[in-house]
């Protein structure tokens, strides 16, 4: 792609980074947003580069034409995610602890972030509601990536209802809870191989039902796993054990 050759010393960690669609990187033509980005807010100017990105882990150094064109595009490589996706379901909270959950999570490499309300949610949001804040969120994720140089787009999912959530996950789940049987996180992934996929579930600020815990423990695949000694806050939860997990396998 490009008939000029990349300098050398250009990485896509030290460029601005822009998740754009397949087409645009067919078309070579940026979209006005990430025009918008790149003139006006980081003023960069023709012969410029950037790092674009098409959310599935294609990553790409583009230098920058006039208008809104890309004069040259080449292929690169970026080793920023986790060994393995991992799934973050969070029990719904307050929208300025979830927008937290969302940042942090991406940040600390979730693929994928779902939200749900459970029995102690302390919010519990109709269908329009919940539409607004899942757009919301996701161009969170997407700014978060960006910023994290990531090269897949993280996914953000709101559901009506725990249980279906749950199902969801990919498996195993760590349920980030105390039950009997319950193993510190490092102690957990130190007994298993190291997986396809995994998932973390985290509840609202007053803990899980028992009858929540008692459906959970009987799901497949599902163990309760402990953080440490100490009780982290519902929004921190998920970025504490993502960092652990971080340090064991990545």
């Amino acid at each position: 792609m490009g008939r000029r050759r990349v300098p050398q010393e250009l990485s896509p960690r030290a460029l601005p980074r822009f998740f754009v669609s397949p087409t645009v990187l067919e078309a070579r033509v940026l979209p006005d947003e990430v025009v918008h980005q790149v003139r006006q807010v980081l003023r960069l100017r023709s012969g410029d580069w950037v790092c674009l990105l098409d959310g599935a882990g294609g990553i790409f150094l583009a230098r920058l034409g006039d208008d809104a064109r890309i004069v040259d595009l080449y292929p690169s490589k970026l080793e920023t995610e986790l060994p393995y996706p991992i799934t973050v379901l969070q029990s719904l909270a307050r929208p300025e602890k979830a927008e937290m959950v969302v940042r942090l999570c991406v940040q600390g490499g979730a693929a994928a972030v779902y939200f749900a309300p459970s029995d102690r949610s302390v919010v519990q949001w109709d269908a329009q509601k919940q539409a607004r804040y899942a757009t919301r969120w996701q161009k969170i994720a997407q700014e978060e990536a960006e910023l994290a140089c990531r090269a897949y787009l993280p996914r953000v999912r709101l559901f009506d209802n725990w249980r279906h959530a749950f199902e969801n996950l990919p498996r195993p789940v760590f349920v980030l809870d105390e039950w009997e049987g319950t193993l510190l996180l490092k102690r957990r992934c130190r007994r298993m191989p190291l997986p396809d996929t995994l998932s973390l579930v985290v509840g609202p600020e007053g803990g899980f039902s028992p009858a929540e815990r008692d459906w959970m423990a009987a799901q497949s695949e599902t163990y309760a796993v402990s953080l440490g000694a100490r009780v982290l806050r519902t929004e921190d939860a998920a970025f504490y054990a993502l960092a652990q997990i971080a340090t064991l396998w990545e």
